[in-house]
């Protein structure tokens, strides 16, 4: 009996999915680290033929193409149970904060930014016993 595996696509990682992989840096991969998927690789517009996925390794810092922010294979990219809304509240700031400061190419990150601010709706709205009057 033969298992066959999908192999991943772009559509398998949309924008804001948390994942995780090793960025590149002076043609060396690092270890994998944790990464916001971005969009597909040429914006929006290309997801149905897009080869590559965007991401922002945010513990890299601010939104940086090519050192923080890079295009990577879908088979390249492992996606974690976890999401915007329910990650841990410090890191979840720090990316808002972040996200804002850097720049992407393209304006790609127009969607990403989006995604954060839902989740911080969502956020407010899951702890309304938090907010202020």
């Amino acid at each position: 009996m033969t298992t066959e595996t999908q192999t991943p696509t772009v559509k398998d990682f949309p924008t804001a999915t948390l994942v995780t992989a090793g960025p590149w840096a002076s043609g060396h991969q690092l270890d994998p680290r944790p990464a916001l998927v971005v969009g597909p690789w040429g914006g929006a517009d290309f997801a149905d033929e897009a080869r590559m996925v965007v991401v922002w390794y945010y513990t890299m810092g601010i939104p940086v193409p090519g050192l923080s922010v890079q295009a990577m294979f879908p088979h390249e990219l492992t996606p974690l149970d976890d999401t915007l809304t329910t990650m841990d509240q410090g890191t979840f700031c720090d990316i808002a904060a972040s996200l804002t400061l850097g720049r992407f190419a393209y304006d790609d990150g127009r969607d990403l930014i989006d995604a954060v601010n839902r989740a911080v709706r969502e956020r407010i709205e899951a702890a309304p016993a938090t907010r202020r009057s």
